[in-house]
Order: C-alpha cells, then sequence, then structure tokens
C-alpha cells in the first residue's frame, strides 16, 4: 500500500561543530533555523533506521510513490535560501544516506558571503539525488510586493534557476512561507509547478500541489522532538502546527491592517 500522506521538511542552514577553515556564516541566516551537522546526520540517520519511505518532491508529485506496508508518511527533505551549508554540509551526509533533497534559492544572494555559488548550485543540479527550486530573487514577501514587483520576482528567479540547472520544470517556495490566492495565480501564470509554502501540515495523494504544507527542523529539536515531528499523532507536531498556524494568521491579520514586520521569517 502506498504511504496515507507525506511529509515535508523544511531545513535552512547547517552549522559547523566549531569554526572550520574557510567558514562563512552568512547574514540572512536566522539562528533558530541553525541545525547542527551532528543533530542534522543523526535526523537522515532516523530516516533510514525507522524505514520512512524518503522521496524527491519529483516523485511525489510525479505520483512515483513506492509501496509502504507499514502505512508510515513519506517523507521530502527540502532546504530554503540557498546558504553555502547546503553544498559543504549538507549534500555528503544526504549523500551518505541516500536522500532526495531539493534546495530552493533567494538568487539575489547567489555568491554572497555564506551563501552558494553558481558553480556549487549547477554541480548539486547535475546530482540525480538533488533538485534546485527558486525561493524569490531577493527574499522579500511575496504578499507584501505591488502586483508588478511580484511578477518580476517570480520570473527573474525562475530564469535564473533554469539558467544554473538547465532544467525547464522549476518549483518554487516562496519567502517566509508568505502566500495568497493572487501569489499563487501569479506563479502559475509565471510557469513554476508547484508552489511549498512554510504552513504546517501534512501532504495528502490528491491534495493541490500549489499550497504544499512543510514541517520545519529547528535547531531546538533533539533527536526525540524530530521522531515525535514525523507522527501526526505526537504532541510534538500538533503543538508545533498549533503555534505556527497561529502565528501566520496574526502576521496575516497584521498585513491587512498595514502593520509592519520583520523582513525575515
Amino acid at each position: 500500500m502506498t504511504p496515507p500522506f507525506a511529509l515535508v521538511l523544511m531545513y535552512h542552514q547547517i552549522t559547523p561543530e566549531g569554526t572550520p577553515e574557510g567558514w562563512v556564516p552568512s547574514l540572512l541566516a536566522d539562528p533558530r533555523y541553525g541545525v547542527s551537522l551532528s543533530a542534522f546526520s543523526r535526523q537522515m540517520a532516523i530516516l533510514r533506521e525507522e524505514g520512512f519511505p524518503v522521496l524527491s518532491l519529483d516523485d511525489w508529485i510525479d505520483g512515483n510513490i513506492p509501496a509502504d506496508k507499514e502505512r508510515r508518511p513519506a517523507v521530502i527533505v527540502t532546504f530554503d535560501d540557498g546558504y553555502e551549508s547546503d553544498w559543504r554540509l549538507a549534500a555528503p551526509v544526504l549523500s551518505r544516506y541516500s536522500v532526495p533533497a531539493t534546495f530552493f534559492v533567494s538568487t539575489g544572494f547567489i555568491g554572497s558571503a555564506g551563501m552558494m555559488t553558481e558553480e556549487q548550485l549547477s554541480r548539486l543540479a547535475r546530482n540525480p539525488l538533488f533538485s534546485v527550486g527558486a525561493h524569490g530573487e531577493t527574499h522579500r514577501f511575496l504578499t507584501t510586493l505591488s502586483d508588478d514587483a511580484c511578477r518580476l520576482e517570480l520570473v527573474r528567479s525562475m530564469s535564473r534557476i533554469r539558467i544554473l540547472t538547465g532544467r525547464e520544470t522549476v518549483d518554487l517556495s516562496a519567502p517566509g512561507g508568505r502566500i495568497s490566492r493572487q501569489v499563487t495565480a501569479m506563479a502559475r501564470e509565471s510557469g513554476f509547478r508547484a508552489v511549498l509554502t512554510s504552513r504546517p501540515g501534512i501532504l495528502k495523494p490528491g491534495d493541490g500541489i500549489f499550497n504544499i504544507p512543510r514541517l520545519p527542523v529547528l535547531k531546538a529539536h533533539s533527536s526525540d522532538d524530530f521522531v515525535r515531528l514525523l507522527d501526526p499523532c505526537s504532541w510534538t507536531f500538533r503543538t508545533d502546527r498549533w503555534i505556527r498556524t497561529a502565528k501566520q494568521g496574526i502576521r496575516e491579520l497584521a498585513l491587512g491592517l498595514g502593520i509592519p514586520e520583520r523582513v525575515r521569517s
């Protein structure tokens, strides 16, 4: 039987142990999302040890979902922003455990301090285990932009990803997870295949692919927390989902009232 649903994990920067030679942190990184290399390695090991069906985003969208007699949820791994740690730290661990992943990149930051270069992105995209998607150009929240500015963000980021990867199909991770019907419509019109958000939840077969929910993996998550995050019946899963849904609702209300917010999430 196929998995009843998928859990899409959302990572950001992976942080090294200590300060290795050549390590440059990114000013874009939020420390809350900085999962240590040792924790990340353990999390990928857990996915394999516990027998979760680990799929690529392409697999799920194309319907290439293997049978699982235990009916465990499928797991899809994604990364946002485009940190150099994706290339230097995450990719080797993912390769070791044969875990596919999609890396969503804010194209305006490519090559800046702590972010991946064009060469690193191109090499990632050539690895059959990985894919590269767009995360906007400037990381501005698409819901706060004018229609023209939003379209420009979408078109420019998609164009650069296509050039770097040689791949026509491009998926979008909305910066800050901010999405609306209008932004979704513009993303579809611009040619994106799918849109991923930061809305917590599960992805069921037959669900639309222009509002894909994800679960953030945080620095504060222990290995036990990570295991519970993979269980929608657990308190960790439900609490995380409730808190993040409430925060998103407050942000959307603030935007509707014209209240400014931090340009980072």
